[in-house]
């Protein structure tokens, strides 16, 4: 019995060897001993004993089999990054032991392929998609800084540094995904960033760029930077699109894919991963992005790791007699089980309750609350608002203080007070999430948004009522989905809607199963509901834009429907009547100018530019479609080359042409531009002492009455009758650090909002979109077409607008992703280096060190700084250190600090210096303080710090030795050794000793 005991003990130490090391021998000791201590066990009858370990010996082998060690070996690109990013995540917060059978089918398509074959991956919400971008990401950069060390290699890696993207369709989601990603990444010296924003260019923020490997932006975003810094395409390595269904019918669809049509186009190297939850036709999507690969590109995978239940909610019985509500759970060929007597509802004076959907939605989740976190999904604000309303008035009908335990109350009293600050104490919100409820939707401030969702992950709240905006991508803990209404404007959502907001039930690491139910009127809703939506196989195909264009035109011009292998070859396409058809083509027409040669526009033979409007088509997705329904693809070569051949008429000198695609607006709204950037540039020639600093307000309101004219913004800010005279003086007082609630209170009656979410979101939509799209776009022109030099706080006008700050360094501290605007002026208001760059700007606070960051903020803002500053590691640094071996320098931070300057004086160049590794440090993780003999010196510079710590954590960890590159002892007779950088350090690292790697494994 002692034997076998032992065996399960030393089964288990080397099945840890396995997983910290990957040594491949250990995970087969472990199962051996195993199966030893089970023969053991059954040859003494310990029957019960024996059942357990001769189970756990079957678990092991499957865990021995799955290790990522062996699996994510696979890779091409294997290599050391390879080998740290196991080892990180193996001790994190959920250790990745285990390649689940989600991720093992995207292997199986080619994911980690030397050949690396564009790729569709459609699986469930919760399934692993994280992981699998990681490792896509990784298998795009994992050569950085390894391979080719020919001095061309070298080189070209330093002036061209590989790039992955990370496409989403939302600005909210971009941070939540730099997030995720940064934590893992990071800790491989992966370099996250996110470029927030729309269409707005700001110039100062392509230097981010410089100081990255993996950037997360937007559709629109990503499309501004290939159209303003071509020099891009050639870094990239990856695109990889989350929400890949968003490429379906819509105006942000066609964006989509004519981003990754002139990707394919022009940078073929460049691999496209494509993932979704809710993509039905995603091997059709797959041959279009990689033909040749006849569609084995496409991983469909069905696999999660929990089990979702979904079922419709209805009433039976006589209204007269009281009714009972039941839960019918399946589809509606296969009823899985029902759960009777969920809720009851008798006759109250003269009306059953609850009745309306709101009320009904909130007795079900006070129902399944108890279970856990409750989703309520709705398909318009007002219905969440209603819902988070009529579940506050069940709660106080019933003297319920709140939902959840009686911890959370300072927890919800602190995120009332933080709510109070963006929304004022009179908002209904404040009071209600001290009950565990609230309400989230687009109008709602970002910061608040925020808070609800943080509040929600960490459980303080315990249902939120949402809409659409919390069901593209968003990951939160929630157990139970309640879809409140299917029904918006009067129409039914899609299929894939449903679904995707249904994917939100059963997280993985939180969850093992999930609850979505669908609440319905009657009995006949019920059926409906059931029939349409509970089928995973009603998911409505994702079709092109591009292709749903010329189908449509095609039915105007016939008058019928075309049917598959039609010859439409001879038919003329009429130019579109309806809004969104012409919004579609206008956006396509503007495109094809882009992508295509002028010399190609401008050409008087109609059938080049048409055979070039076909070959380019017929890269889309569309002409992919349309290709697939044996229909002609010249009647729509022939419709866009004559909108285009007519554009380029309208705009006949390339110039001015080139200006208004490169700022993304349409045609008048870029000619607006033009005109609004003349009437500037005409203001400056007659009043030349408007760039004078001290005339800078005047300025400043002068290009903003100007970007009024363009048509863009003109057409948000004039909705719901609101005045376009407003938006001047608003923007000087949203700039000038005005409140949300100083703003609401000022402009409600000239914006007719109501409330206070209604200011904010014009602030949003308007100032901060729109407005600094079309600001940005006049300084473009001015720029490009005056010759105008942009300088000072002219330059950074369309920053001030998207962050709400005055100053072109408040404004870097936001890009550095300090959000809010007090915090970013404060920190601003700190820096000593008057007028600086972005460059001297983020110079400094690399400069500074860990304490000093620490000592001028907030522990979360420091913590964020320290991690932007890091991102400025050099990049032969990063080669040498992941590399293993060689020596580089750096210099020593801090020295003034340690008021032990006598004693770094008196060391001579040379002197050997011990790193001590501070991961306690509450600040900066990556911490690495300098000492001589116990007495501390200085700290190594953070930029360096974070790839260094990394190796000096690894287990076996890598010799690393640090001797005095710099002389100290002149310096200090000059009064220089306390100056910046003055001393440096020399950094050996080599591989670890064999004694070493050998006491490591055991």
């Amino acid at each position: 019995m002692l034997a076998a005991y032992g065996l399960v003990g030393r089964s288990a130490r080397s099945l840890a060897t396995l997983w910290r090391t990957g040594d491949r021998t250990a995970g087969r000791a472990a199962i051996n001993d195993l199966k030893q201590a089970a023969t053991i066990l059954l040859q003494a009858s310990v029957v019960d004993t024996w059942t357990l370990v001769d189970s756990l010996a079957h678990a092991v082998e499957d865990i021995v089999a799955t290790s990522p060690w062996l699996l994510l070996r696979r890779a091409s690109s294997w290599s050391r990054t390879w080998e740290r990013y196991i080892k990180a995540l193996i001790v994190s917060d959920r250790p990745l032991t285990q390649v689940w059978p989600s991720q093992r089918t995207a292997l199986d398509a080619g994911l980690l392929d030397a050949r690396a074959h564009n790729l569709t991956v459609t699986m469930p919400t919760s399934a692993g998609k994280t992981h699998i971008a990681e490792w896509a990401i990784l298998h795009a950069l994992a050569h950085t800084g390894e391979t080719d060390d020919s001095p061309l290699g070298l080189i070209l890696r330093f002036l061209d540094p590989p790039l992955a993207v990370y496409v989403v369709p939302t600005r909210a989601l971009a941070a939540q995904v730099e997030r995720h990603l940064a934590a893992s990444l990071e800790l491989v010296g992966l370099r996250v960033s996110s470029l927030f924003g729309g269409a707005e260019h700001v110039r100062y923020e392509n230097q981010l760029l410089d100081h990255t490997d993996v950037l997360v932006v937007t559709t629109e975003k990503l499309d501004l930077l290939l159209r303003n810094t071509p020099e891009l395409a050639g870094r990239l390595r990856l695109v990889l699109v989350d929400e890949g269904h968003s490429i379906d019918r819509s105006a942000r669809g066609l964006r989509l894919e004519m981003v990754l049509t002139r990707i394919r186009r022009t940078t073929p190297q460049v691999r496209i991963v494509l993932l979704s939850a809710v993509l039905p036709n995603g091997e059709d999507i797959a041959r279009w992005l990689e033909p040749t690969a006849d569609g084995t590109n496409h991983a469909k995978i069905d696999w999660s790791p929990s089990q979702l239940r979904t079922g419709v909610f209805s009433w039976q019985g006589q209204e007269k007699d009281g009714q009972t509500g039941s839960i019918h759970y399946g589809t509606a060929q296969d009823r899985d089980f029902f759960v009777p007597k969920v809720l009851t509802r008798r006759l109250t004076r003269t009306r059953l309750f609850p009745r309306d959907l709101k009320d009904v939605a909130a007795a079900l989740a006070l129902h399944f609350e108890r279970l856990g976190p409750v989703l309520i999904s709705t398909t318009q604000p007002a219905y969440a608002q209603a819902a988070a309303r009529a579940l506050q008035t069940a709660l106080d009908k019933t003297d319920t203080p709140g939902l959840g335990g009686r911890n959370q109350r300072d927890q919800r009293r602190a995120l009332s007070e933080r709510i109070a600050e963006h929304l004022g104490e009179e908002h209904e919100l404040t009071a209600m999430v001290t009950q565990g409820i609230a309400y989230h939707h687009g109008t709602i401030p970002q910061p608040v948004r925020h808070l609800l969702e943080r509040s929600y992950r960490d459980g303080a709240l315990r249902v939120l009522c949402a809409t659409s905006t919390l069901s593209q991508g968003m990951n939160l803990p929630v157990k139970t989905v309640l879809v409140h209404s299917t029904w918006r404007n009067q129409e039914q959502i899609g299929v894939r809607e449903f679904w995707n907001a249904a994917g939100r039930a059963g997280r993985a690491f939180q969850e093992t199963e999930g609850h979505v139910v669908l609440i319905a009127k009657d009995t006949q809703d019920a059926r409906n509901l059931r029939r349409r939506y509970l089928d995973k196989d009603n998911i409505e195909p994702v079709l092109s834009t591009i292709g749903a264009l010329y189908h449509r035109l095609a039915i105007t011009r016939l008058g019928a429907r075309p049917i598959p292998g039609q010859n439409l070859t001879d038919i003329d396409l009429p130019d579109p009547e309806q809004e969104d058809l012409t919004d579609w083509a206008q956006e396509l027409e503007l495109q094809l100018l882009t992508m295509l040669a002028e010399e190609v526009v401008d050409t008087p033979d109609q059938h080049l530019l048409e055979d070039a409007a076909h070959d380019l088509l017929a890269h889309t997705l569309g002409g992919h479609q349309i290709g697939a329904q044996e229909w002609s693809l010249k009647p729509l070569a022939r419709f866009t080359a004559r909108r285009v051949a007519a554009l380029a008429r309208q705009l006949p000198d390339p110039a001015a042409r080139a200006a208004i695609l490169r700022t993304g607006l349409s045609l008048q709204g870029g000619l607006d531009a033009i005109t609004a950037a003349e009437q500037v540039a005409n203001t400056l020639t007659e009043h030349p002492g408007l760039l004078d600093p001290a005339t800078w307000p005047a300025l400043r309101d002068t290009v903003l009455t100007a970007a009024t004219t363009i048509q863009e913004l003109r057409r948000s800010a004039t909705d719901k009758n609101r005045p376009i005279g407003a938006v001047v003086p608003l923007a000087g007082d949203w700039i000038a650090g005005w409140t949300l609630q100083e703003i609401h209170h000022h402009y409600q009656l000239l914006l007719a909002a109501k409330d206070i979410t209604a200011t904010s979101d014009y602030i949003d939509k308007v100032i901060t979109h729109d407005l600094a799209w079309a600001v940005s776009s006049i300084l473009q022109i001015l720029e490009t077409r005056h010759g105008i030099n942009l300088e000072g706080p002219l330059a950074t006008l369309p920053a001030m607008l998207k962050y709400g700050v005055d100053t072109a360094p408040a404004c870097y501290a936001a890009s550095l992703g300090i959000h809010q605007r007090s915090a970013a002026t404060g920190l601003a208001a700190r820096c000593p280096i008057p007028e600086p760059s972005f460059s001297d700007f983020s110079g400094w606070l690399a400069d500074l060190t860990t304490d000093e960051i620490t000592a001028i903020t907030t522990p979360s803002i420091a913590a964020l700084l320290i991690r932007s500053t890091e991102r400025r590691s050099p990049r032969s640094v990063q080669k040498t250190i992941l590399s293993g071996r060689g020596t580089f320098t750096t210099p020593l931070r801090g020295v003034r600090h340690t008021n032990n300057l006598w004693l770094l004086a008196r060391l001579p160049a040379g002197t050997r210096l011990d790193l001590v590794r501070d991961p306690n440090n509450p600040a900066d993780p990556n911490a690495i303080r300098v000492e001589h003999n116990g007495l501390p010196l200085g700290w190594i510079a953070k930029s360096t710090a974070r790839p260094l710590a990394l190796a000096l954590d690894d287990r076996p960890a890598p010799l690393v030795t640090a001797t005095l590159h710099t002389d100290p002892q002149p310096l200090a007779d000059t009064g220089q050794l306390t100056d910046h950088d003055q001393v440096e350090l020399a950094i050996t690292i080599s591989p670890a000793p064999e004694d070493r790697r050998r006491r490591t494994s055991r």
